[in-house]
């Protein structure tokens, strides 16, 4: 999902409620561990907080299927993560903010970033 700043600005009042589908079967080719990724279901608010200031309240929800540690086997690994990001065109030291380029905002490898950071590194069957 791709946003113009001038479209969010026509937000200010009221937050802007999204849902969207996410395939991200490309970028998993270099992965070794990862054998297959289902669609991923993003459902968001975004509200205008200041200036050029967007706040991103996401849930994202999918399936991962990784290889046990021991026998190789395909595993299901369900994730279910709900995630704030906050965007601006000003770098703060103080906090984390993610930088506005070409007055849009784009959250398709902001939620990827979130999906490999939640990946184990290792996993095993019960």
């Amino acid at each position: 999902m791709k946003w113009s700043l001038q479209q969010l600005l026509k937000y200010t009042q009221k937050p802007y409620e999204f849902k969207e589908k996410y395939d991200f079967c490309e970028y998993i080719n270099g992965i070794d561990d990862i054998i297959d990724i289902s669609e991923f279901y993003v459902k968001g608010t975004a509200i205008h907080l200041l200036d050029n200031r967007f706040e991103f309240h996401l849930s994202i929800k999918g399936e991962l299927t990784l290889q046990d540690a021991r026998t190789l086997e395909p595993i299901a690994y369900p994730i279910s993560l709900n995630v704030v990001e906050v965007f601006d065109k000003v770098m703060d030291e103080d906090e984390d903010v993610r930088i506005i380029e070409k007055n849009t905002i784009d959250l398709y490898d902001v939620v990827w970033e979130n999906i490999l950071l939640e990946k184990p590194i290792r996993v095993v069957k019960e």
